[in-house]
């Protein structure tokens, strides 16, 4: 299976732009700005910030290629035949689930955080240091697995399926993974030249139901893309 670099692109960016990355970067940041002590520090600021988005870098990028190499397996096993349906039916799933919240948010089943990790991520913002900083960034990737990772296995299975030597494949995930991140360090440069946090919030408030739309659709479509060939 080919693989179409602006596909990929919009792909890595339509992941990048998911509410549970968003919403956690502006609450790090807006936590450093209102209670660091530095607030005018940019240089503090922008150390701190952009340690957490290289940690969700390689974080995201080890758990890609973890991925990678299940699906690659999944796909010359017995089981490649029920293998594109159970990944193209899961994304479907988790995209009819974020448009559900863009228009019933009251309605139970979401992919989000989950309440014991935001709180567990919110007591270590308390102690922020730049290794503080960089556990912060493995643990919402983690945590944020639901809300963040369905359309990157998408991508991952797509990836796998490719039959591309692995130089090409790593060059791949470095690519996706580095537009995935662009988001977050427009947040940070945004933020590190004096955006208000309120304004911030009320930014991610005011998009949050675009964002789950956008990416549902995206679900959608590349679960049919992969159960159609």
């Amino acid at each position: 299976m080919q693989i179409s670099l602006p596909i990929l692109t919009i792909t890595a960016l339509t992941n990048g732009i998911n509410p549970c990355g968003i919403g956690m970067m502006i609450t790090f940041l807006g936590y450093l700005l209102v209670f660091g002590g530095r607030s005018k520090e940019n240089k503090w600021i922008y150390k701190i910030g952009f340690t957490y988005v290289l940690s969700t870098f390689v974080t995201y990028l080890l758990l890609g290629l973890v991925f990678y190499s299940a699906a690659f397996y999944f796909q010359r096993s017995w089981f490649a035949g029920i293998f594109k349906y159970v990944i193209g039916g899961a994304l479907a799933l988790a995209g009819l689930i974020q448009l559900k919240d863009v228009f019933w948010q009251d309605l139970p089943i979401h992919l989000r955080m989950p309440k014991i990790g935001f709180e567990k991520i919110n007591r270590l913002m308390a102690k922020t240091s730049v290794g503080v900083a960089a556990l912060i960034g493995i643990l919402t990737t983690i945590f944020a697995t639901p809300c963040m990772m369905p359309l990157y296995i998408g991508t991952t299975a797509v990836i796998a399926r490719s039959g591309l030597p692995w130089y090409q494949v790593l060059s791949l995930f470095l690519y996706y993974n580095l537009i995935f991140i662009l988001p977050l360090v427009l947040i940070l440069v945004v933020m590190g030249e004096g955006k208000q946090v309120v304004d911030m919030k009320e930014w991610e408030h005011k998009n949050t139901k675009w964002m789950r739309f956008i990416l549902g659709a995206a679900l959608i479509i590349v679960g049919y893309l992969i159960v159609s060939k």
